[in-house]
């Protein structure tokens, strides 16, 4: 069995100048888990990365971050490329134009942990997604076992962003689906969601921690909104199924 408590994936796509203060948050977390007496792996996974992408992370600074190349085009079909590469017991990811609080990991991870010592499947997710650039708001997360979640919300919004930290297991027993923007079909972490809620993964929110969402002008989300793209039609979001996600696995 892998040593590793968590390995911290970087998705890394166009992103040049931004991924500086991505970065910088990204080694301040890894640098509070490993206080925290976490063994950290770290990964940027280049997805079809452009050049000046590519030059950007070949700096010597980023010399510690294991970089690892891919060709699929995807962000969810990047993470799955990535998984069988990870050596975490826990994965955490973390797209290169966002940030999170530095306390994300270490916390994350303990509050894991202390769900699993009570039997208990868990995905966390950050109390707060802070959204800016483009677009400022914040959106305050609600925990799955709060009596203010009702799973048919599920058909209007998705209520947890794919910057979560689960069991490595958890993205193995669920692999992400790919978008097909062009049919329509997009938000491969609300479909996620989902699907991981009717296998049993309870989703929970970790207090006190902050992920930063930037919103650009030309992104995944704003061509799925042009496009009116949908998440795809899933069984368990039949009329009569909806109401079993809330419950526990």
């Amino acid at each position: 069995m892998s040593s590793t408590d968590l390995t911290l994936v970087v998705t890394v796509h166009d992103e040049t100048a931004v991924c500086g203060p991505t970065m910088q948050s990204a080694e301040a977390a890894i640098a509070a888990a490993r206080a925290a007496g976490l063994d950290v792996q770290q990964i940027v996974a280049l997805d079809r990365a452009t050049d000046a992408t590519r030059a950007y992370f070949q700096q010597t600074r980023f010399d510690q971050w294991d970089r690892r190349s891919f060709d699929v085009g995807d962000l969810g079909k990047v993470r799955n490329a990535v998984l069988p590469q990870t050596d975490g017991r826990y994965v955490a990811f973390l797209d290169a134009d966002d940030l999170f609080s530095e306390n994300w990991l270490a916390s994350g991870v303990a509050y894991l942990q202390d769900r699993e010592a009570r039997s208990e499947t868990a995905i966390a997710h950050p109390e707060l997604n802070v959204i800016f650039d483009a677009e400022q708001s914040v959106l305050v997360n609600i925990d799955q076992d709060s009596p203010l979640f009702t799973p048919h919300q599920l058909y209007l919004r998705n209520p947890y962003d794919a910057l979560c930290i689960a069991a490595r297991e958890a993205f193995l027993d669920v692999p992400y689906r790919p978008n097909d923007i062009a049919a329509g079909l997009a938000f491969e972490d609300w479909t996620w969601g989902i699907e991981t809620m009717s296998r049993g993964w309870r989703h929970v929110v970790v207090p006190d921690t902050i992920i930063f969402k930037r919103r650009r002008d030309s992104s995944l989300v704003t061509a799925s909104s042009a496009r009116r793209a949908v998440v795809r039609s899933l069984p368990e979001m039949a009329i009569d199924r909806v109401r079993d996600l809330g419950g526990r696995g």
